[in-house]
């Protein structure tokens, strides 16, 4: 039994001779040359593009960046991927700008004299997520912008442009 326990032993330790003095370990990953295993998964660059829709006794319909005081307004998303395809997961922030105790046009925000706040997070639609902002009763122009999360998507994270729309005095 004790020569057999020795065998085992001398067996062994020629099969860790073997493999350590291998070129390639035979049940060791693929890596860097320095040994660390490392798995980098790069996300694909995207677009990210806000846009205005209105509401209209027929439905939504495509809003210019200037409506009449009173249209109610909807934020919609869309991100894609560099071919094209529409994000199917992940996450919108939708922000608007604020300056001063008031909405504000975007240049206050991209210029750091305002601030970015958010208004609502929504997860992606894969045909675009949509968000009610409302309608103002006053004149007035506000920024928007949202920041996407990838979560997994394979699209990077990112923001659009800002954007603004403007409430116009009714004639």
């Amino acid at each position: 039994m004790e020569r057999n326990r020795a065998s085992a032993i001398v067996a062994l330790a020629a099969t860790f001779a073997l493999v350590a003095c291998s070129e390639r370990l035979p049940v060791a990953p693929d890596g860097p040359p320095d040994g660390g295993a490392r798995l980098v998964v790069k996300a694909a660059t995207g677009s990210y593009v806000i846009s205005f829709l209105k509401e209209t006794s027929t439905g939504l319909a495509p809003a210019a960046d200037a409506e009449p005081l009173g249209t109610y307004l909807v934020l919609k998303s869309e991100v894609r991927d560099d071919s094209g395809n529409l994000a199917q997961s992940g996450s919108v922030k939708y922000e608007y700008c604020w300056f001063e105790d008031d909405y504000a046009p975007s240049s206050r925000c991209d210029s750091g004299s305002g601030t970015w706040r958010r208004h609502m997070t929504v997860r992606v639609d894969p045909i675009g997520s949509l968000v009610g902002f409302g309608s103002c009763s006053t004149p007035r122009t506000i920024g928007f912008r949202f920041p996407y999360s990838g979560q997994g998507s394979g699209i990077a994270n990112g923001a659009s442009q800002s954007r603004d729309f403007t409430w116009l005095p009714l004639s």
